[in-house]
């Protein structure tokens, strides 16, 4: 797939998005490309809207979303210049700082006043300027994000920046040649280069402390001076730490008063009593001198243990003006292979946090529940509707871009085949089903919180029941799932066709997150025999009348109640991540239709239901742990038995089952289910003592 070929799919899918959504071309177009960009983890929960305003000086304003990133305390604004041309366009310096001016007025005038006193009160982007007023003092800088479907012209320059309040303000031009060498590269997000001398006279100095060839790993041990880590962190930000330290100091707060207390009181001792950071690259070069062994260049240098280190030196730096360049860090440095560094650096980043309080649901990526969910989101089909004659499947993104890595070798025909099986409308991410589920839960305050969080604190509860039983996550689960997503997004385009909505055109996310939990809600809380029908869903692959009129007269309620004058605070987005908001939307009169109560269904249906495919699953899983035992063969089991009685790391009953396995072809007897489970957990143990096949 050429860059030619690439735009008429990606424009291809954008006028089928619209069209389905009955939405416009531009607005796909930002979903499109944020979401490429929130996958590639260049920001997160980034918040699409449309605010366009005119200032002092009839000077224009503009902003087609905006996020705030709480690990760096940056502050993220977008805007779009999409042409929906099928030609490939050039787009030069003047456009450029014509879109440029409209972010920096949008910012200027958020600080000055003017879109508190002169614009409409109900925007997002109202709401957005409210933020920045309030937290300029914390805020590091500024990042414009310029996104278009045009190309970069080779006559464009540096765009000159001014700071805004002291703030910098950094540019980033993403055209259609930068998203296209994004896809092309298996969705990791662009690899940080950095030059040592840069920012340190010489380079790093440092020991070669592990060489493993074999794994393609190398780890080195240094000191980086705080002038230089503080330096890093400034320039790149949040884009510095690996996504799961990322997600866990945004969530714990950056400063640590420990931390913070030994830079500016015993910098000189900040060695002794820190235990440094752990870090990760996939590339590095050295020069060996009198001195020994100095790094002078890292590619994508990743902070994989210790971001509240590095964020508090930063911190030290930025508001507290403190020189830290008496200041030495411990580093190991770990060098992984481009091509196994996603299989390696989470399993490094999941050691090296092992001693913090993170639990392994902040490690939820390779949990066996999205194991298990894209296997069935690959197996079970949808039901063919609307006349198609073929049917479809809901795609689970258990690792990230997949959908879109499947598509890049095809042909033109070859794509088109595939988009029938797996349409993009189906796509399914999963940071998607965590704001699914949370809302059924009945958590649409988490929702509001963002993707990340949102997706922490599904990750934290799934892990919980997955240790219960994960016999409960069955066929029935799958599709319950899939039919949450189907009534959410249903819901999403019901409100964006709403004509009190097209006039405000804010705050959809908390309106949709809050409507349906309110929903289920009621129905846990006042019709204890019945439930709601997400069979009738997932046969029909939509929703159905009656929840469609209660949907359009509840969505209104709760858009009244968000926006309502009692609210905490005057930013209703921030009110709506507020626990006392659900809270109160619990204690909330509804209107709840008749119609739509007569569309429950008896709940023992679906405990009938649930209970099939429980004793369903059970019966597979033991399938699948006799088939592993079985796989593993006799002459395996037999060398475990051996290897572990000779270090005494074995007990005589795992010594017993361990004889039945190792004899099972001679014997024919093979080991029960419960000793299947048993073996696999010595294979576990053995394994961790240092045993290789």
């Amino acid at each position: 797939m050429n860059i030619n070929e690439y735009k008429e799919a990606v424009l291809g899918d954008i006028r089928v998005e619209a069209d389905v959504n009955i939405s416009d071309p531009t607005s796909e177009f930002i979903k499109y490309a944020t979401g490429l960009l929130e996958t590639a983890e260049e920001f997160e929960d980034f918040i699409e809207t449309y605010f366009e305003a005119t200032g002092n000086r009839n000077r224009k304003m503009q902003i087609d979303g905006f996020t705030y990133d709480e690990a760096d305390e940056s502050c993220i604004l977008a805007i779009t210049d999409f042409t929906n041309s099928d030609d490939l366009i050039p787009i030069n310096n003047g456009e450029i700082e014509k879109l440029y001016g409209r972010l920096e007025t949008y910012v200027i005038h958020a600080l000055n006043g003017f879109i508190r006193t002169r614009c409409e009160e109900s925007s997002e982007g109202y709401g957005f300027a409210r933020t920045i007023e309030e937290r300029i003092d914390r805020i590091t800088k500024f990042k414009f994000y310029i996104l278009t479907d045009k190309v970069l012209s080779n006559r464009v320059k540096t765009i000159k920046t001014n700071p805004i309040e002291g703030k910098d303000v950094e540019v980033n031009v993403w055209d259609l040649t930068r998203f296209y060498n994004l896809v092309k590269s298996k969705m990791q997000k662009e690899a940080i280069e950095i030059n040592i001398c840069d920012y340190m006279d010489h380079g790093l100095p440092s020991i070669l402390a592990v060489d493993c060839k074999e794994e393609k790993y190398k780890s080195y041990l240094t000191a980086v001076p705080g002038n230089v880590l503080a330096d890093l962190y400034i320039e790149y930000g949040s884009r510095l730490l690996e996504g799961n330290v990322r997600s866990f100091l945004s969530i714990r707060g950056k400063v640590n008063k420990q931390i913070r207390s030994t830079i500016l009181n015993k910098p000189e001792m900040f060695f002794a009593y820190n235990n440094g950071i752990a870090a990760t690259a996939t590339a590095v070069e050295y020069e060996i001198g009198e001195n020994g062994l100095v790094i002078t260049k890292l590619k994508d240098l990743q902070i994989i243990n210790g971001g509240q280190t590095t964020a508090s030196i930063a911190n030290a730096v930025i508001q507290d003006k403190k020189d830290v360049s008496n200041i030495m860090v411990p580093m190991k440095l770990s060098i992984v292979d481009t091509e196994k560094a996603e299989e390696i650096i989470p399993v490094i980043s999941r050691c090296a946090n092992s001693q913090n309080k993170v639990d392994e649901a902040d490690f939820f990526s390779n949990h066996p529940y999205h194991i298990r969910m894209e296997q069935y989101s690959r197996k079970i089909f949808a039901p063919a509707v609307d006349g198609n004659q073929y049917q479809t499947i809901w795609f689970y993104e258990r690792a990230r871009g997949q959908h879109t890595q499947e598509q890049i070798k095809l042909t033109l025909a070859e794509r088109k085949k595939y988009l029938l099986k797996n349409p993009k409308n189906q796509v399914i991410k999963k940071v998607d089903l965590a704001k699914y589920m949370n809302t059924y839960d009945g958590h649409p305050d988490i929702v509001s919180k963002g993707a990340q969080y949102s997706m922490r604190e599904f990750a934290s509860r799934i892990d919980k029941e997955w240790n219960k039983s994960d016999a409960f996550f069955n066929e029935y689960y799958y599709k319950k799932t899939v039919s949450v997503g189907i009534i959410f997004k249903e819901t999403e385009k019901l409100v964006s066709n709403l004509g009190w909505y097209k006039e405000i055109k804010a705050y959809r996310a908390n309106i949709v997150t809050y409507s349906l939990a309110i929903i289920f809600n009621y129905i846990r809380n006042n019709t204890p025999t019945m439930t709601f029908d997400f069979k009738r869903i997932w046969n029909n692959q939509k929703i159905y009348k009656e929840l469609e009129e209660q949907l359009e007269i509840l969505t209104k309620e709760v858009f009244d109640f968000i926006t309502r004058k009692d609210k905490l605070t005057m930013n209703v987005t921030e009110w709506c991540k507020k626990e006392l908001c659900w809270t109160r939307a619990k204690a909330e009169k509804w209107t709840i239709t008749s119609s739509f109560l007569r569309t429950l269904i008896p709940k023992e249906e679906e405990k009938t239901e649930i209970k099939e495919e429980t004793k369903n699953r059970k019966i597979e899983n033991e399938i699948n742990v006799e088939m592993e035992v079985y796989k593993l063969g006799a002459k395996y089991w037999g060398n475990i038995l051996t290897w572990g009685m000779k270090r005494n790391i074995i007990s005589p009953m795992e010594q017993s089952i361990l004889k039945i396995a190792a004899n099972m072809e001679l014997s024919g007897k093979f080991p029960s289910v419960k000793q299947c489970l048993t073996l696999l957990k010595v294979k576990d143990k053995v394994h961790d003592e240092g045993y290789s096949a």
